[in-house]
């Protein structure tokens, strides 16, 4: 997570805002550990010269799921992507992350999404509700997303950042039907995760 987007360009209020993420979503008992491991990566030579921008966040609700945990990378373009995770398999420092991940981590889900609509400054956000849905007719959700969204600035209602993403790839993601047509109170009562950033800010970047 199409208005120009099939065309292969970013509809963002900020330059900064990444094209691709990588969403791993995840289980586990031990925060603490997790968070550790991940701050250590992040003080690491092979850390610093990788393109991605890195956040865990906590699912503070998420219906039946038993996610807790989500670990979200961020990459400006696929250039980058590619480069991050070519470092990633040449670092040893990432060994010790893998090996805490190994022992205390139940993998979910993975999700690669691309940005179709973007607003806002998402950086400097530490909560956000995120909602998985299934949409028949792309180009005409995001017209109508982009609509509300534009009444929703208008009107003063709108406090932090916001986006659309396309789930280009995915592993046992849970979904819900949609209709463009449902209400507003009908698409915030569909919220599946509210999640919150525990390691912060962006890992090093």
């Amino acid at each position: 997570f199409c208005t120009g987007l099939c065309a292969g360009f970013v509809n963002a209020e900020e330059s900064n805002i990444a094209e691709f993420a990588a969403v791993f979503q995840m289980s586990t008992s031990d925060q603490a550990s997790v968070a550790a491991a991940f701050s250590n990566f992040a003080e690491s030579e092979c850390r610093k010269k990788m393109p991605t921008a890195i956040r865990i966040m906590r699912e503070t609700f998420n219906g039946d799921e038993d996610v807790t945990h989500s670990i979200i990378w961020s990459f400006a373009d696929a250039k980058a992507m590619t480069a991050s995770f070519g470092t990633l398999s040449q670092c040893s420092e990432w060994d010790d992350v893998a090996a805490v991940l190994s022992q205390h981590v139940d993998f979910k889900s993975q999700q690669l999404v691309r940005t179709l609509v973007a607003g806002g400054d998402y950086t400097k956000d530490t909560a956000y509700v995120v909602l998985q849905i299934s949409v028949s007719d792309e180009a005409s959700y995001v017209a109508a997303y982009e609509k509300l969204m534009d009444a929703q600035i208008e009107g003063g209602f709108v406090n932090g950042a916001y986006g659309l993403w396309r789930v280009q790839q995915a592993s046992e993601i849970p979904r819900v039907s949609f209709s463009v047509e449902s209400t507003v109170a009908t698409w915030f009562a569909l919220a599946l995760h509210c999640t919150e950033a525990i390691l912060d800010p962006w890992l090093g970047v």
